[in-house]
């Protein structure tokens, strides 16, 4: 190769490389078109980013070992995307020699063991998936899933430390892990690393499981995850509106302390709108969720008082017009304990002005399908949009909403003059609070957005050009809102690559341990360069 240029060079690795991952995984499963390389190189982010050189789409754990270990000989980079669903250029690639690899074929739920509480799959398991192996079986997973869980895999989530629905974060239920390491080793974690002991307990000695747990992806690839299963608690909704969003706020506080609520999310009153001009849901649709709502509930009596708790003559349309929205759930042992805390929330909510209103919203996200990711990637009013997440301690919550309506104040020309939208909910998981602020704004789709959207926001889009300046200062507002909540002492889900989470740690010792743990998982840096600010040259 010696007579040949870098160019020349180049393609002929990246050739020989393709050559050999079509032999690992087979021809049908190594995707080189333009359009499928773009498509799989992007996420929600709306910026631009290199393209990947190829997409593999593995079956098994050994050819994911092969994929990295060719890789690491051709000096390229391997980069893995779950369902896709990633907002902060988690799975984007940082430069043009990268493999993407689609775990989405690593989808199998492998052991539901009730009596020894674990379930075992891999981790291309969608979340809509996971609760189709579990329903029937009277356990869940403690955490529930995202909102986009028809896509968003168990994977994804682990990389990400995802919040969402159910008890606090999924990390926190995480048993043991499968994971394939920078030069193509294979380690297990928890007690099913331990001779002729099965994937019960996970604090089996060090914990190397929290390693790969919240890391983007930067220090393995996870194959396989053991999760802790409950038993389904009985449950008890409610939904409130405040007065603004700070009243609602302080009322989260108080709830936080309390420890009652297992999940408080607040809607935006763009969002509710939103949810008020939606069509009905078909009758079959509804018979399938209230039917397993009662299932649920042994207590018949309490059940359908919670039916008529829900139901409104106009559907959703009370949602219409209201600032905002408060959904909670309580969860015990018995009905009965459930209703008394819900009932505790309640008054707490109604004293910071809170209005109690029909829990359509909580009942169905509980028993109701996910969020149609399709009307997401463009909004009603033909916006595209992303969201950015803070989680803040309790005592800095109300602090962290006023610095927000602080933001929009001071960003208002700016926000006027590229008809930019700002939108925002928060959340209680736990004892942390957090918040999310949506950014929209117009702009034509992306193959990335147009793939997932619905028809009828594809045609809203029609039409619409590309203002560069306008997108520009959409992405400006993000990192500058970022900044702004990092000054106040924000974490955040997602870190990735478009959150400063090299900047953020305080100890330069605790980066040197980071950066030596790279150098041990990934010596050659070939997964996921770039995120968390690893193999970058960043906090040196």
């Amino acid at each position: 190769m010696d007579h040949l240029n870098e160019s020349e060079q180049t393609v002929l690795k990246q050739t020989d490389l393709i050559s050999k991952l079509k032999n690992i995984v087979g021809e049908d499963y190594v995707l080189t078109d333009y359009e499928s390389r773009q498509f799989y190189s992007m996420d929600f982010s709306e910026e631009v980013s290199p393209i990947a050189i190829a997409v593999v789409r593995p079956q098994t754990v050994e050819q994911i070992s092969q994929i990295v270990i060719s890789a690491k000989e051709h000096q390229a980079t391997v980069n893995t995307r779950g369902g896709g669903m990633s907002y902060t250029k988690g799975h984007v690639p940082t430069n043009e020699q990268t493999i993407m690899i689609d775990n989405s074929l690593m989808n199998r739920v492998l052991n539901v063991n009730t009596v020894d509480r674990y379930v075992t799959l891999e981790t291309g398991v969608r979340w809509v998936d996971l609760r189709a192996a579990l329903k029937g079986t009277g356990f869940r997973v403690p955490y529930l899933g995202t909102l986009s869980g028809n896509h968003a895999t168990v994977g994804g989530g682990l990389s990400q430390n995802a919040t969402g629905m159910g008890r606090t974060t999924l990390a926190d239920h995480v048993l043991g892990l499968e994971v394939v390491l920078g030069d193509g080793r294979l380690i297990k974690t928890g007690s099913s690393n331990t001779k002729n002991t099965s994937p019960f307990y996970r604090y089996n000695g060090p914990d190397l499981t929290g390693i790969f747990l919240c890391d983007s992806g930067a220090f393995g690839i996870k194959t396989k995850v053991h999760l802790l299963l409950e038993p389904w608690p009985q449950m008890s909704f409610g939904c409130v509106t405040f007065p603004d969003r700070i009243k609602l706020t302080a009322a989260q506080v108080e709830i936080a302390q309390t420890g009652l609520q297992t999940e408080a999310f607040a809607f935006d009153g763009k969002y509710l709108n939103d949810y008020a001009d939606n069509p009905p849901l078909p009758k079959e649709t509804k018979a399938a969720m209230v039917k397993d709502y009662l299932a649920h509930h042994p207590n018949k009596w309490r059940a359908y008082r919670g039916l008529l708790k829900a139901w409104h003559p106009s559907g959703l349309g009370f949602l219409r017009g209201l600032p905002n929205a408060m959904y909670f759930i309580t969860e015990a042992h018995d009905h009965a304990s459930a209703d008394r805390m819900s009932a505790k929330v309640l008054k707490i909510c109604k004293q910071f002005g809170g209005r109690a209103i029909p829990t359509a919203i909580p009942l169905g996200l509980r028993f109701g399908s996910y969020l149609n990711v399709g009307e997401i990637m463009a909004n009603k009013q033909g916006e595209v949009n992303f969201p950015i997440n803070a989680k803040f301690e309790a005592s800095k919550a109300v602090n962290a909403i006023k610095a927000f309506e602080d933001f929009i104040k001071e960003n208002a020309q700016i926000i006027e003059q590229h008809s930019i939208r700002l939108t925002c909910n928060t959340l209680l998981h736990g004892h942390f609070w957090g918040i999310e602020p949506v950014i929209s704004w117009q702009r034509p789709l992306s193959p990335y957005r147009f793939h997932y959207a619905t028809q009828d926001r594809r045609d809203r889009t029609l039409g619409i050009e590309e203002n560069t300046q306008r997108t520009a200062a959409a992405i400006d507002l993000r990192y500058r809102m970022t900044a702004m909540f990092r000054s106040l002492g924000s974490l955040h889900v997602q870190w990735a690559k478009a959150y400063p989470y090299a900047d953020s740690i305080e100890s330069k010792a605790t980066w040197q341990v980071l950066t030596d743990l790279k150098d041990a998982l990934d010596p050659d840096n070939t997964l996921n360069p770039g995120a968390l600010g690893l193999g970058t040259g960043l906090n040196k």
